[in-house]
């Protein structure tokens, strides 16, 4: 992954014509709502953004090592605080929530019903991977909230397979490839999702709300654009657009 965006950005930057260009690295599970507003500024300011998307760490990983790029938006902002001594990150506003919930199929034919069902030998179960991405981190947290390291350590034995990211899950479990899972409970809502996945909400004092962060980069070149940007998502324009992607 980290390869691929390193790749990427040094054809982007042998690329440009005469029109700014921003890159923004963006977890997966916003892209949408991200896409949607990004034409807008577009439009508005005659830029071209490009989006990169990925799980958080591997963003931010790939940010950190080519010093290119103008926004960040990770999964959840806990890479926001683990990174900001770095010096990367500059003006950040909160632009809205997402929370870790059970996905199943439609119509929950498995007839789960909470996370001990996690442990159920009936089950393939499927984690987010903690090491590349946003929702593999918080999973890992919820399950040790609600059990303990030794129900997360049991459901972990459980697992047959581990997903990179938010996307990568909801493509197993449309097609078959699992039964039950976590992930980021807007993912469900998007137009590709909803007609396959169905959501079974967790309580709050496990699944507590993430709040999504969304940052400008220390090293921008296109700051004015890359603030308005940011200052646009937290108004009240862009947070109706949010909300239609479940956030």
């Amino acid at each position: 992954m980290l390869k691929l965006i390193i790749l990427f950005l040094t054809t982007f930057l042998f690329a440009q014509n005469n029109q700014k260009q921003l890159i923004f690295y963006c977890g997966i599970t916003m892209v949408k709502p991200m896409s949607v507003i990004a034409k807008i500024i577009e439009k508005k300011y005659n830029v071209k953004i490009n989006i990169l998307q990925g799980g958080s760490g591997d963003l931010y990983d790939s940010l950190s090592v080519a010093k290119k790029g103008d926004l960040y938006l990770p999964g959840s902002d806990i890479y926001i605080k683990k990174h900001l001594k770095e010096g990367f990150l500059g003006y950040r506003r909160y632009i809205g929530y997402n929370q870790i919930a059970l996905f199943v199929k439609k119509g929950n034919p498995k007839k789960v019903n909470n996370l001990k069902d996690l442990l159920r030998k009936d089950l393939v179960v499927s984690l987010g991977n903690p090491e590349t991405c946003s929702m593999g981190r918080e999973t890992e947290k919820v399950l040790k909230k609600y059990g303990g390291n030794e129900f997360f350590n049991e459901v972990t034995y459980n697992v047959t397979l581990y997903a990179s990211d938010s996307r990568d899950f909801n493509s197993l479990l449309k097609n078959g490839k699992i039964d039950v899972g976590l992930n980021w409970r807007a993912s469900a809502f998007f137009p590709e999702n909803r007609k396959y996945i169905d959501v079974i909400e967790l309580p709050l004092k496990y699944a507590t709300k993430k709040r999504l962060c969304l940052t400008l980069l220390s090293f921008s070149k296109h700051k004015r654009v890359a603030k308005a940007f940011i200052d646009f998502v937290s108004s009240k324009e862009g947070q109706k657009i949010m909300k239609e992607y479940g956030f």
